[in-house]
């Protein structure tokens, strides 16, 4: 396939490395439109689809445009700048969705919004060692770069590797390499202890799936007995109907709570485990309270979600949150008030946008620096209003926040249960770019 860069070097220029070609917007349409019309005239020349890579503000989108001018993105899923990028381009920053797009400006929506010049954000820095090393004897293997010397697996280096038995790496800039480097990230250090919290006030917006699905990716890449998910509705939500195993009836939350206080000291790992269940990637859930009958039923409170915490800090690394629709609730309220990464789902329909376009307004007067953690994932869906997308994703970058793509999943949209192997292949790249996004939230620094 013919491959090609463009560089855009501001709202109405670019320019095509290697061939001195400058192409300049006409008055009516934008820079996106004029690179789209120069690629599809070289995939016009070329009688084959040629793929672009848009570089814009240390951001990088990829798209396929064929000959007949069908444009679709070569990867799986990746960041919209946002006012809080920096200029150095984090390892993930040039993948989105591989699905067709009708739009020029869709394809090429990654570099539709550049960044604003002032300062942003970015990963913490590895902790400082201390300055007198220790010695190191010379037999010690090299450091290698997780990933960077196996052989590439997908693509055409992979097919010439499984043909011909070769080694060819993969290509620094493909799509392999890229979700190699993601995965890294996602099994790299964090604190002692995270919360993740996925929030959106509306309801049916796939708060569970997506929760379910980083529980799912942090726990393959960082291994099992290291992540739990939790339902941290008020009065228990779908989590226990959404996860691959079912937890039994009588297993949730407020047993767990009840088992702590009646043991002496921290409840041992035994213990936990019998309150717990664990799901074919190596993650926990532990569901909320669903019993209406009692004569006097108590939801779940902040103090619960914190003692809920404060147990699973001396066994796991990681707790996602799935949240409910009541912002008053006190399990709520700790959720995004703890959370050292918040995720916040938004199909594009209009009532969806608003509600969390509002919440992150409330949520920048009353936690202020918790958008500065905070990534929205804008998912696709078979109830999208696409004429929605352009006003949300401006309304949602003005506040600072990251903002990514998710494809449609028809496991995440049916109300199945959400069985790893069954994802499609576009989705568990998709979530392995998002929670390495997500796990470069929880350790940056401030």
């Amino acid at each position: 396939m013919h491959e090609f860069t463009v560089e855009i070097v501001s709202d109405r220029v670019a320019r095509v490395a290697g061939t001195g070609d400058e192409l300049v917007a006409p008055v009516g349409k934008s820079i996106q439109d004029s690179i789209y019309e120069y690629s599809q005239k070289r995939a016009v020349d070329a009688g084959a689809p040629v793929e672009v890579a848009v570089h814009r503000s240390g951001r990088c989108t990829q798209v396929t445009v064929a000959p007949d001018g069908t444009a679709s993105r070569s990867a799986p899923t990746g960041p919209i700048p946002t006012s809080a990028d920096r200029g150095e381009e984090p390892a993930n920053a040039d993948m989105i969705a591989e699905e067709p797009v009708s739009l020029t400006s869709d394809a090429l929506g990654d570099t539709a919004h550049p960044a604003p010049d002032d300062a942003g954000q970015g990963s913490a820095p590895h902790p400082a060692h201390d300055a007198r090393r220790q010695p190191v004897s010379v037999l010690a293997a090299p450091g290698i770069i997780p990933g960077a010397t196996e052989p590439a697996r997908t693509g055409i280096r992979g097919r010439l590797n499984a043909v011909l038995g070769l080694s060819l790496s993969p290509k620094p800039s493909s799509t392999e390499m890229r979700l190699r480097v993601a995965a890294a990230t996602i099994a790299g250090p964090i604190p002692d202890f995270s919360t993740i919290t996925v929030a959106n006030t509306k309801g049916g917006v796939g708060k569970t799936p997506i929760a379910v699905g980083l529980a799912q990716t942090l726990a393959t890449h960082r291994g099992g007995a290291t992540v739990v998910c939790a339902d941290l509705a008020e009065s228990g939500g779908s989590l226990a109907d959404r996860v691959s195993v079912p937890p039994p009836d009588e297993q949730n939350i407020f047993g767990l709570l009840a088992a702590d206080q009646a043991a002496t000291g921290h409840l041992r790992p035994s213990a936990l485990g019998r309150h717990l269940t664990r799901q074919p990637s190596g993650e926990d859930i532990v569901a909320g309270h669903h019993d209406l009958t009692a004569t006097q039923h108590v939801g779940l409170s902040g103090d619960d979600a914190a003692a809920l915490a404060s147990i699973l800090a001396h066994h796991r690394e990681i707790l996602v949150a799935d949240t409910g629709n009541n912002p008053l609730a006190g399990s709520w309220q700790w959720a995004v008030s703890e959370a050292d990464a918040l995720v916040v789902p938004v199909p594009l329909r209009r009532d969806a946008a608003t509600t969390a376009h509002r919440m992150l307004l409330d949520l920048a007067t009353t936690h202020p620096g918790r958008l500065d953690r905070t990534v929205v994932i804008i998912t696709d869906g078979p109830g999208d209003t696409p004429m929605v997308e352009s006003d949300t994703v401006d309304a949602f970058i003005a506040l600072g926040v990251q903002v990514l793509r998710m494809p449609y999943e028809p496991l995440f949209a049916g109300g199945e249960r959400i069985v790893p192997h069954h994802l499609r292949r576009t989705t568990a790249g998709s979530l392995t770019v998002i929670t390495a996004t997500v796990v470069d939230l929880i350790t940056k620094t401030g």
